[in-house]
């Protein structure tokens, strides 16, 4: 670590201190300045699926949102985590169909419902979970739609050198402002390859998501699109129980 992570936060039991946990922030402004820093924001990350708004950027400025009337639940699907619920599954394996494919065209593995009720459902219904019950389908799904839309196979699209990866390490590279040619490589829970990058260059990107008065239009256009589906559909970014879901419930 270049810069030790200052103690962010201490549990007590009683007057004696029970626990202290590390960690590192960074205060990024819409223009990419840098306004505040804690510990070490240098040392690239994975930062798995706190990216998935950003990687959605390409199904909307593609044109592949537009061309296959992909609507705001659809999009905010994209960018979630979900439970795994009746309605998501539903909406997930609906965008699919109208795609010209299947849940078998996903290639994020099967898991069960994150969510305990769904999954207890499934197994008193018999069923077994598929991979439209994985929390990552969304993100599969608008994957899938961006690839179609781009004249590209659909099948393989989480190998590395899939052109629908090399766009969202563009884009990734472009948000934060630097250059992951290099950056240390893993691969996700759901079989996409991730890429680390420094904090401070997710903040920077993060910014640009939030206000992005100062991108080139297009990409401002998706971003507004991303941030007004998630708002607007808060239970498509996760689901029952979940704090993302509540959040954006309570403050739009």
């Amino acid at each position: 670590m270049e810069k030790a992570n200052p103690v962010l936060v201490e549990t007590r039991r009683g007057e004696a201190v029970e626990c202290r946990h590390r960690g590192a922030a960074a205060v990024v402004d819409s223009a990419g300045s840098v306004r505040e820093t804690w510990g070490d924001v240098s040392t690239p990350l994975f930062s798995r699926s706190a990216v998935k708004p950003l990687l959605a950027l390409a199904l909307v400025e593609s044109g592949a949102a537009k061309r296959f009337d992909i609507g705001d639940g659809e999009i905010a699907l994209a960018c979630s985590s979900h439970n795994g619920e009746p309605v998501h599954v539903q909406a997930v394996t609906a965008w699919l169909k109208r795609l010209g494919l299947s849940v078998e065209d996903l290639e994020c593995g099967c898991l069960a419902p994150m969510d305990a009720d769904a999954a207890a459902d499934l197994i008193r219904a018999g069923g077994e979970p598929a991979a439209v019950h994985h929390n990552c389908s969304g993100k599969h799904a608008g994957l899938l739609a961006t690839a179609l839309h781009m004249g590209e196979k659909t099948a393989g699209y989480v190998s590395p050198g899939h052109p629908a990866q090399k766009r969202l390490e563009r884009i990734l590279s472009e948000m934060g402002n630097e250059d992951l040619g290099e950056a240390p490589r893993g691969i996700d829970g759901c079989s996409i390859p991730v890429i680390a990058m420094p904090l401070v260059a997710l903040a920077r990107a993060m910014a640009g998501l939030a206000k992005p008065g100062d991108l080139p239009p297009g990409r401002a256009a998706a971003a507004r699109r991303i941030a007004g589906a998630m708002t607007s559909q808060p239970y498509m970014v996760a689901g029952r129980g979940r704090f993302d879901t509540e959040i954006l419930q309570a403050g739009g």
